[in-house]
């Protein structure tokens, strides 16, 4: 997945902050905008090719990569919630036989989930580490 920005800050550990545009494939959502007209997105990415200030680049992130990430920051932690509610449901209901069990799997399902973003928030550092989730700075565009 191929981007065009404009390198906006140069930073340490051979990374760069890239300005972009909004993505074709972002569609109309308005997720990243919050209510205003074409905001540019502020990413760090690896910075290989020692580009500079101001510098029109190229950023690459592969496919995979992407959707490796969405698979963390989204699917991992659903599903943590909804098998803790599953299970927190048949433990509550049968087993302890709790008046109100619905609430209380619920609230488990969410504990659970904040778990899961917090455990995934705790191995940020050896994601940034593994740069396979980072955006690469490919080639300056003239």
């Amino acid at each position: 997945m191929n981007q065009v920005g404009f390198v906006t800050k140069i930073l340490p550990n051979n990374r760069a902050e890239v300005s972009m545009k909004k993505h074709a494939a972002c569609g109309e959502c308005g997720a990243c905008q919050h209510g205003h007209e074409n905001m540019s997105l502020n990413i760090i990415a690896l910075n290989k090719i020692k580009s500079i200030e101001g510098d029109k680049v190229e950023v690459d992130l592969e496919t995979s990569n992407v959707l490796g990430a969405a698979f963390i920051m989204y699917v991992i932690p659903l599903l943590t919630m909804v098998i803790s509610i599953f299970i927190s449901r048949h433990v509550f209901g049968n087993m302890i036989k709790m008046d109100n069990s619905e609430i209380y799997s619920i609230l488990t399902g969410f504990i659970f989930l904040a778990i899961t973003f917090f455990g995934i928030r705790l191995n940020e550092k050896k994601f940034e580490d593994s740069k396979r989730y980072i955006p690469t700075i490919t080639r300056i565009i003239e």
